[in-house]
């Protein structure tokens, strides 16, 4: 009777090992969070490119985030393919992904997240 207690546990075992690969943790806030993060990490890689202050906290105010949502919370596996896969191509091409940046986020575009300076 000892041995079917032994088997159930090994059994549990296996499948939450087996299944968590698998599985992928996905957050709603994903899309809003990516913007944040790349705007950021082109502020601090991309030549003359700073963060737009000003339009950064509404943008944060207005998706009710804060600070610790954009850095410090665990991200998903999405998101941190995303930043992975932009981190790359700021490795191989620093200027064409910045330039990428500048167009989602500089002043002509809807969010207006980065400025120049």
């Amino acid at each position: 009777m000892l041995l079917r207690p032994f088997v159930v546990a090994a059994a549990w075992a296996a499948f939450c090992f087996t299944a968590q690969p698998h599985r992928e943790q996905v957050s709603p806030e994903d899309p809003v969070l990516l913007s944040g993060i790349q705007a950021d990490l082109a502020s601090r890689r991309c030549d003359g490119v700073r963060i737009d202050a000003e339009h950064f906290r509404a943008f944060a105010a207005r998706t009710q985030l804060n600070h610790a949502d954009f850095f410090q919370k665990p991200r998903s596996v999405r998101l941190q393919a995303a930043l992975d896969d932009l981190d790359g191509r700021m490795r191989s091409d620093r200027q064409a992904a910045c330039a990428a940046i500048w167009v989602a986020y500089g002043p002509g575009s809807p969010l207006q997240l980065l400025r120049r300076g």
